[in-house]
């Protein structure tokens, strides 16, 4: 605004002076001109009194040398007479008298006139040749003009009452002065512009500021809205439209504070819902670029949920599949491995509504679990379906041979039959065993715990599985003292997971040796182990406690291979452990049993 005003001032000043520099000498000569028709009039009335002897000829001279212009009289003949210049020194005593002559005899004979001095000749010329048009002009009718060469001429016929003309009056301003009193004004304009500009600068720059200080907090505000901080406001003041603007800017402060918080919580929320997912999203812009992702995605990629998930190589694949499909407008689904994970991903493409393809998402799903456990299924149906046939077959073969009447004698029948007898067990154990452990992983069964004494029941199973032993040239050794072991548990399951222990221990143990069965104390807990001499591999260790699992890859041992599987979904339900361990020869079956605290 300052500098608005100051360039307004000088535009104004300059036109002003351009403008006074065109027309100002026209109009100050037409203001000066009307300024000398009384002076010309009242030298006429003057000249008049002194051609009729009324004034002395020395009162005329000193009231044509108090005026400030040339004055040139001329008679009738249109010659001058007298010529004033104001500026000239004022006459020595007796120059006047001379100089002076006497009035203008009435007769108007020629050569009574006597001219006073030399005046400018463009002057004299000037009023010879405009002498006819003012004497000839009436009384008080002033003949005015303006000729560049000379100034300003206010002339009047000098006539006597009887209005006959007795010569000519000329007052001229000249040139010289009115140039120099244009200069005069030229420069008192721009001075007094000068302090007109300087006693308005200050004033208009505290206007200024005070106008535009609410402008400036209004920026501001602005500036910190555009920011981020959606909580500033500005109070309204200044002129009514500011004011105005200050309080249209609160309100749409206030609505987009609004808007922005919900949309805040809307995408909090949304990442809420994303992060709370077990698949992974991964966004993508129609560059390939990754423009929003959950913390399981990051976790699916082999990464920390904190890492950045556009560093990670694993990405790789999916941006390139995801431009394939932004490429195409067409869905994708892949299955890949990622180290021990295997993971589907789902790929479609992000349509606005219009046709037009902006981006893809990528849906990652963790299905290793899912294949293992197809595999599961595959093996567990592979495996029961080998279990039944060997029994079924053996079954088949010898009723086959029995009903074709090939076994003739009456002990070989009875031998067969036991064979029969034997399988049938074997396959109803089989069928039992399956059951039991479908019960056990479908959560059917229900145990109950209570307190309970370990002694006993590990001794009497210990005793039990001494004839068995014996009979594979091996013997048991209790290691556990006598006393009182309180536990709290279930008396059955213990005794059932117990008892498989101990007869896969003596299944597979080396003739000669001893099946030892324990009793350890640790954090709050009873550990009860049962070990054995053996030889088993790491890669069968890591997979004893599957279902139908057995070291012997052809399944012809003893057994169903459920054994284990069962005492483990047994010790699970009752929030009890079970391990294996192989050193020094041996292999060591642990598992746990809570202790009863008083």
């Amino acid at each position: 605004m300052l500098l608005i005003f100051l360039s307004a001032l000088v535009v104004s000043i300059s036109l002003t002076m351009i403008l006074f520099s065109l027309m100002g000498k026209s109009v100050y000569s037409k203001v000066l001109a009307n300024a000398m028709r009384p002076q010309a009039r009242m030298l006429s009335e003057t000249t008049l009194g002194l051609f009729k002897g009324e004034i002395t000829a020395e009162s005329f001279r000193t009231m044509l040398q108090s005026s400030e212009t040339e004055v040139i009289l001329m008679n009738r003949r249109g010659e001058p007479f007298e010529l004033s210049d104001p500026n000239r020194p004022e006459p020595r005593e007796g120059e006047g008298a001379e100089m002076m002559p006497p009035p203008e005899d009435p007769s108007g004979k020629p050569g009574d006139e006597k001219p006073m001095d030399s005046r400018p000749i463009a002057y004299l010329e000037y009023c010879r040749e405009h002498f006819n048009d003012v004497s000839t002009a009436e009384p008080y009718n002033e003949y005015v003009d303006y000729p560049a060469r000379i100034g300003v001429v206010v002339a009047l016929p000098i006539k006597d009452s009887e209005n006959v003309a007795r010569g000519a009056l000329f007052l001229i301003k000249p040139l010289n002065d009115i140039a120099e009193t244009s200069k005069s004004i030229r420069i008192v304009l721009v001075i007094s512009s000068v302090i007109v500009a300087l006693l308005t600068v200050i004033p208009i720059y505290l206007i200024s500021r005070k106008l535009t200080a609410p402008l400036k907090k209004l920026s501001a505000a602005a500036d910190d809205l555009s920011a981020g901080d959606y909580s500033v406001r500005v109070v309204p003041e200044g002129s009514v439209e500011i004011s105005e603007l200050g309080s249209n800017f609160n309100v749409l402060a206030d609505s987009l504070q609004k808007n922005i918080g919900e949309l805040t919580v809307e995408r909090n929320r949304l990442r809420a819902i994303l992060d709370g997912l077990g698949e992974g999203i991964i966004g993508f812009d129609n560059q390939g670029r990754v423009t929003q992702y959950n913390n399981s995605a990051v976790w699916l990629l082999g990464a920390d949920p904190e890492d950045d998930i556009t560093r990670l190589p694993e990405l790789e694949r999916v941006a390139r599949a995801s431009k394939e499909v932004i490429e195409g407008d067409a869905g994708k689904v892949e299955v890949f491995s990622l180290g021990e994970r295997t993971v589907r991903m789902s790929i479609a493409p992000i349509d606005e509504g219009n046709g037009q393809v902006v981006g893809a998402v990528a849906l990652l799903l963790d299905v290793t679990e899912n294949e293992r456990l197809e595999q599961t299924r595959r093996d567990y149906v592979a495996n029961v379906s080998h279990e039944l046939r060997t029994p079924l077959a053996s079954i088949r073969g010898i009723a086959d041979m029995l009903c074709d009447g090939l076994v003739k004698k009456e002990e070989d029948k009875l031998r067969y039959y036991g064979y029969i007898q034997k399988e049938s067990i074997r396959l109803s154990t089989l069928i039992d065993d399956l059951l039991e452990l479908s019960r056990l992983q479908s959560g059917g069964v229900a145990l109950k715990l209570r307190k309970m004494e370990l002694y006993e029941l590990i001794a009497d199973v210990a005793d039990r599985a001494e004839d068995h032993a014996v009979k594979r040239g091996m013997h048991v050794e209790l290691t556990v003292p006598e006393g009182k072991y309180y536990a709290v548990s279930n008396n059955d399951r213990i005794e059932q997971v117990l008892i498989t222990l101990m007869d896969n221990a003596i299944k597979h143990g080396e003739e000669g040796t001893a099946v030892r069965i324990g009793l350890d104390e640790k954090d709050e807990k009873w550990q009860i182990w049962v070990e054995n001499p053996a030889e088993i591999s790491e890669k069968d260790l890591d997979h004893i406690f599957e279902r139908f699992y057995k070291a012997d890859i052809a399944h012809t041992g003893e057994g169903t291979g459920l054994g284990l599987a069962i005492a483990e979904e047994v010790l699970r339900l009752m929030g009890e452990t079970i391990g294996v361990k192989y050193e020094n020869g041996s292999i060591r079956f642990t598992f746990t049993a809570a202790k009863y605290v008083n």
